[in-house]
């Protein structure tokens, strides 16, 4: 009975923030969805992408504000400054990190990225410390047929790196003013976001958003009970539900596919 009572207390807040939280996760899941369904590789630096976004942000916020900016203008710079760079560091890693494996037809663009990841984050270490800091708060699937078809494929994979690091940018400046900004904010949102992204399928976008909030709900209403399950929440269930659903919960198998 008790415990009946605790959960009904806490559940609207635990769907309110779950539902926050998934969103974010989803928004970086959609990253790894863009450069899956177009190169077949996956940017595993996407949490450290949100974690250079966050950094971004409270240097944006921070330099306005010393100048007396109003926020909402501050925080349309950073809207408009963060995906710039965003993009930049995501044709970068495309080109360096990604595409020379992709042509040897390797499996090395797993690592390259993890060290693109580790290198962001010691860089974001020299630059910003490793202190937290605090961010005001204002308020295709197949790259073959498509060169068959004389779509420029090397644009497209390139494009498709550009627009998950912005994602991965954006979901940073949403969640810094709630988490701080810190070299490592990165590692555990976009771990959990390729938890998101295996639960919903790889290439199926709506079953990652779905994944996502589901996921945001469920971790909240376990911390109810025992806050120190959150995060262990989210890898049991990927355990549990790719044990039933090897492709996850909304993908299909290849030869069901049209």
């Amino acid at each position: 009975m008790e415990l009946l009572q605790t959960l009904v207390r806490g559940l609207p807040q635990a769907v309110a923030s779950g539902l926050v939280y998934g969103s974010i996760y989803a928004l970086i899941a959609q990253g790894y969805y863009v450069t899956f369904s177009t190169t077949q590789t996956l940017n595993f630096a996407q949490g450290d992408f949100l974690m250079i976004g966050g950094m971004l942000a409270f240097t944006i916020f921070g330099a306005l504000a010393l100048s007396g900016t109003p926020m909402v203008l501050a925080l349309v710079v950073a809207v408009a400054v963060i995906p710039l760079v965003m993009a930049v560091m995501g044709m970068f890693v495309e080109r360096v990190a990604v595409r020379p494996l992709r042509r040897a037809f390797s499996l090395g663009w797993i690592l390259t990225t993890v060290g693109v990841a580790v290198v962001l984050r010691n860089a974001a270490e020299v630059i910003w410390g490793r202190q937290q800091l605090a961010v005001p708060s204002v308020f295709g699937d197949n790259a073959v047929p498509a060169g068959l078809m004389g779509i420029n494929v090397r644009g497209v994979v390139v494009l498709a790196y550009i627009l998950s690091s912005v994602l991965a940018g954006l979901a940073g400046l949403l969640v810094a003013p709630v988490l701080f900004a810190y070299s490592t904010m990165g590692v555990l949102p976009g771990l959990k976001a390729f938890a998101v992204a295996i639960i919903g399928g790889l290439g199926n976008p709506f079953g990652i958003l779905l994944a996502g909030l589901l996921l945001g709900v469920v971790e909240f209403i376990v911390a109810i009970f025992n806050s120190s399950l959150r995060d262990a929440i989210t890898f049991f269930l990927l355990i549990v539900i790719l044990a039933w659903r090897p492709l996850g919960l909304f993908e299909k198998p290849s030869n069901e596919k049209v």
